[in-house]
């Protein structure tokens, strides 16, 4: 059979791959999705030939909500995310040149190390919101709404403390001696944010964990 039948049938019987298009989010929106890559994000490119998966491992038993909510919002952006259950794992999972193009506009990624990029010139829903993804992976909300962020990262650490003081919402930072069962075996930085502060500003902060204690956050649409 001929090489230009077979390419004229697969056209007809084969789906373009969806795109991420950033420009269909708000800042919001766009401001959460570096928030919890920057904790829970990961990339594969491949070694020879290109490869754009783009993955966020989330907490089995406790994080399904927050999968919906990327399921969401990856929808609004015109893209398919996959939940995908592994061991104690959700695996939300996708495939987008666009993605990682955007993600690396904010984020350096080498290796599995995340650093921030100077992070200029960004609107306060943009922060808020960034806040919010960075709770929603790498964070831990008390009952009584005082919030903590983790990370091994020194310049992650400083990076977050000035946005939060650019929000109005001063943080207090002790570093940790790594864990026994630390796999990086480097010291923590814990950014711990009062509830008072959270209380005062939470209505602006959609963070899927500190709404648990209010609201239940929707369930994806069905196509």
């Amino acid at each position: 059979m001929g090489k230009s039948t077979i390419y004229y049938h697969a056209k007809i019987c084969c789906q373009k791959m969806s795109k991420f298009d950033a420009g269909l989010l708000n800042d919001e929106e766009r401001g959460y999705i570096l928030g919890i890559f920057l904790g829970d994000g990961s990339f594969n490119k491949g070694k020879k030939n290109p490869r754009f998966f783009v993955r966020f491992t989330l907490d089995a038993k406790r994080d399904v909500d927050i999968a919906f909510q990327l399921v969401n919002i990856f929808k609004k952006a015109g893209k398919k995310i996959r939940l995908i259950s592994y061991k104690s794992n959700i695996i939300a999972k996708t495939c987008s040149k666009e993605l990682v193009n955007y993600v690396k506009e904010y984020i350096n990624y080498n290796e599995g190390c995340k650093s921030l990029e100077s992070l200029k010139n960004l609107s306060e829903n943009f922060e808020y919101d960034f806040i919010a993804g960075l709770i929603d992976s790498d964070g831990h909300v008390h009952e009584h709404l005082g919030t903590e962020i983790k990370t091994v990262s020194k310049q992650i650490s400083d990076r977050v403390l000035e946005i939060l003081n650019e929000l109005g919402m001063p943080a207090e930072i002790k570093i940790r001696n790594p864990p026994n069962n630390s796999f990086s075996n480097r010291p923590r930085f814990e950014i711990y944010m009062r509830s008072r502060d959270i209380k005062q500003h939470k209505n602006k902060i959609p963070s899927v964990k500190i709404n648990r204690y209010s609201t239940k956050f929707p369930r994806p649409e069905k196509d």
